[in-house]
């Protein structure tokens, strides 16, 4: 059997659960979570032909689900500077042939969405519950990958 393909770099595996356990690194607190599905891109906003501007309702979806998933690991906002960390696994088409599909596993995913857009709608998510706001956030790492299993994980990190 495969192992999970949530990983935090291409070609490497995580053991275990799919959920690692938060932990006390050197520099405080590391909070990691696993949202499960396709990785999500923040959509833009959009605008009625009135001139009301709104989120459309697939982005709050997944920023509310972002934040359930989060509030069963965080007691309190953390304080301080935050480190965030992204890792956006996509399954590969199920079209595509068993060599190829298996190729691509592990591999750096270049396709849409950006990774910068699936960034800001798991802060969004996050905000004021795992810090108070998303301006505390002072170190991102993002990346996607192509994985046997889609997913996001979001791994939380209280700087010094």
């Amino acid at each position: 059997r495969r192992q999970s393909s949530l990983t935090a770099e291409p070609r490497a595996a995580v053991t275990g659960a799919a959920t690692p356990p938060a932990s006390a690194g050197a520099g405080g607190l590391s909070i990691a979570f696993a949202i499960p599905g396709k990785p999500f891109a923040k959509q833009r906003p959009r605008a009625t032909r009135t001139g009301r501007v709104y989120t459309p309702a697939e982005t709050v979806a997944f920023e509310r689900q972002v934040g359930t998933i989060a509030k069963a690991h965080f007691a309190a906002p953390l304080t301080g500077p935050l480190r965030l960390t992204v890792i956006a696994t996509f399954e590969p088409a199920a079209s595509l042939s068993a060599r190829k599909r298996e190729a691509m596993i592990g591999t750096y995913h270049i396709q849409r969405p950006d990774t910068d857009n699936v960034t800001k709608a798991v802060m969004d998510g996050l905000n004021r519950i795992a810090g108070a706001d998303d301006g505390q956030v002072a170190d991102i790492r993002a990346h996607k990958q192509w994985g046997t299993d889609a997913g996001t994980l979001v791994i939380v990190e209280q700087l010094a």
